[in-house]
């Protein structure tokens, strides 16, 4: 029989999946000069998946969790982690690994993993290549993470919620042209 892990055991478990992994074989930060790591005067960050602050206890020292407006799962909250541009790198949130993919999944639909749209202002990987394009071993382990995740009932609510953010920005996008 099975145990449930706990919110700690599961982002460990995921942490350590995409812990070596990256988008290029190479270092991409140097096509755009760390553009996703850098500190602007706008307020910036990832979101935390649900129950991804147990990694966050204590807080490093290089991050803050702010509130939002986004919500899932009929008003939860979620987390919004922000940092100073540099960071222990085993402690990236989930976010920050998979980047710039995305999960994207409707009810009752299978899960997609896609670029995600909300990076085409600083990616240049978002914004000019497609997923086809990155390291496949990124791409299998980000899909690997991201179904797992949707076994979670929390995450899999965060992820649909997610999803319909996504569609309003791309629908924005739409009415811009």
């Amino acid at each position: 029989m099975k145990t449930k892990l706990t919110p700690k055991k599961f982002y460990t478990k995921l942490y350590k999946m995409l812990e070596n992994v990256t988008p290029l074989e190479i270092d991409c930060g140097q096509l755009c000069d760390g553009a996703c790591c850098t500190v602007t005067d706008e307020v910036t960050g990832m979101y935390l998946f649900p129950g991804e602050r147990v990694m966050y206890n204590p807080m490093p020292s290089w991050g803050e969790i702010q509130d939002i407006d986004f919500t899932y799962d009929g008003g939860k909250s979620v987390d919004f982690f922000t940092c100073e541009g540099k960071c222990d790198r085993s402690l990236r949130p989930l976010s920050c690994r998979i980047f710039p993919l995305v999960p994207y999944a409707k009810r009752g639909d299978k899960l997609s993993i896609i670029m995600d749209i909300r990076g085409r202002g600083m990616c240049p990987l978002a914004t000019a290549m497609k997923k086809e394009d990155l390291s496949p071993l990124f791409v299998e382990r980000v899909t690997k993470a991201m179904q797992l995740c949707m076994l979670n009932r929390e995450t899999r609510e965060f992820i649909y919620s997610l999803s319909e953010t996504i569609d309003e920005i791309e629908k924005m996008g739409e009415d811009f042209r």
